[in-house]
């Protein structure tokens, strides 16, 4: 993300070339965005103010940051916390190195110092959360990696290709979350719903170093899984890239699934073989075990019959659409029931330890929460009091997940302070 002020340029050529940057930068043009800004930097260097050269290094590190030249995003931090040492962003660009590097205490921090310069900015709470959960999963051996059309894969565009460039498109407005969960000692992972970009994904997997052992999906919906769309996403005559492709490039694997949602999986993809998904409600399937990460089955239904969440080492839950941070799944589509969704938030999810950390299907806001936070909003157990978009189309979905500045400000500040209280105790 790019820095949300101006200072200003020394004079307007040098502000239509930052504009010019920016624009490449936005359209993921990074290696061309790192161009621009170097030439506006060494063009600019005895004409500008300090401020605004902070400003070309925090965007150029950025830019850097996202091609994964660590060493240079650092280097232009650096240069940021030296030209302008009371802003936040310098020590904020030098901690998303370290998060990218995994070294979390260090990028602890420099989060903190972040703070300091600004602190009432929520994204560098939220950050230092995610920081803290990040080293506790280090600890345990366990790496979740979450994939997000728009932001890791599905993002080029191909002038030969143009349905492929309006799935992309269409990937971007749904908002999944991919998961790859891995353990860090023997390096073997599992691939959940993965869906749009399997090249993509694939690359993610190659570029950790690891070795896909089995897939898993939450449940069968399109977006998760792949296949031709129902109504009334079927206008174009198109096949979403999903689990057959999967499964395909990886004949020794399998995929684990719920039985009540196998039917629904093989209808859209005819050409996945019915040996190659394991059903999970059977004393074999039930569990998962990779190295020391030890994945169990949850049935969650309500959203479809046959959903189901993923609890690995009994303190992480990989809730696809059951739970999305602050309200549940929508139950008016096919096979969606909100009696038995109600039966699932009270009596599956409800009695599970408040420190469990929630992993949604999608990114409506937050990309995790605790199951705490969950039963604070009155999403769970005992205290659910109300649940579920019923009735409502996709767009009336996504206008009650953006939440305002503030609010997003307090989940962050919760969020820091649940984990850092809760962190040590993690089982």
């Amino acid at each position: 993300m790019l820095v949300d002020f101006q200072p200003p340029a020394p004079n307007d050529k040098c502000y239509k070339l930052v504009c010019r940057a920016n624009d490449l930068f936005e359209r993921h043009l990074y290696a061309d965005a790192i161009t621009e800004y170097t030439k506006i930097i060494h063009g600019s260097a005895n004409k500008s103010s300090n401020e605004f050269r902070a400003l070309l290094y925090s965007n150029r590190s950025a830019s850097y940051w996202q091609i994964k030249k660590y060493t240079k995003a650092k280097d232009d931090a650096n240069q940021i916390m030296e030209l302008w040492p009371t802003w936040a962003k310098g020590y904020f660009r030098y901690a998303e190195v370290l998060m990218a590097l995994r070294q979390f205490d260090e990028a602890i921090t420099y989060y903190k110092r972040a703070l300091e310069k600004d602190p009432e900015n929520g994204e560098i709470s939220a950050r230092i959360a995610k920081a803290l959960l990040e080293k506790d999963n280090q600890a345990m051996g366990l790496n979740i990696i979450q994939i997000m059309p728009g932001r890791d894969i599905a993002i080029k565009r191909n002038f030969h290709k143009p349905i492929q460039n309006r799935i992309y498109e269409f990937a971007q407005v749904m908002r999944n979350i991919i998961y790859i969960i891995a353990d860090e000692e023997t390096k073997h992972c599992v691939l959940v719903d993965a869906c749009w970009d399997i090249d993509g994904i694939f690359q993610i997997v190659e570029d950790y170093g690891y070795h896909i052992v089995a897939a898993a999906v939450t449940h069968y919906h399109f977006d998760h899984v792949g296949g031709s769309p129902p109504p009334p996403y079927d206008t174009l005559p198109i096949k979403i890239a999903g689990l057959a492709n999967v499964l395909k490039r990886l004949p020794y694997i399998k995929c684990y699934v719920n039985p009540q949602d196998i039917p629904y999986i093989r209808q859209a993809n005819p050409t996945i073989p019915a040996n190659r998904l394991a059903s999970t409600c059977s004393d074999v399937t039930e569990t998962l075990e990779i190295g020391k990460t030890k994945i169990r089955f949850l049935p969650t239904p309500g959203h479809t019959p046959g959903s189901q969440s993923l609890l690995i080492n009994d303190c992480r839950l990989l809730a696809g659409d059951t739970l999305l941070c602050g309200f549940c799944g929508r139950t008016d589509l096919h096979g969606g029931d909100k009696k038995v969704m109600e039966q699932t938030l009270r009596y599956t999810l409800g009695p599970l330890d408040d420190r469990v950390v929630v992993y949604p299907g999608h990114h409506y806001g937050s990309e995790w929460s605790t199951v705490g936070i969950e039963r604070d909003k009155g999403c769970l157990g005992d205290d659910l009091v109300g649940f579920g978009i019923n009735n409502h189309n996709n767009n009336m979905m996504m206008s009650h997940t953006h939440q305002s500045n503030g609010s997003t400000t307090s989940l962050a500040s919760k969020l820091s302070r649940s984990w850092s209280r809760s962190k040590r105790t993690i089982v």
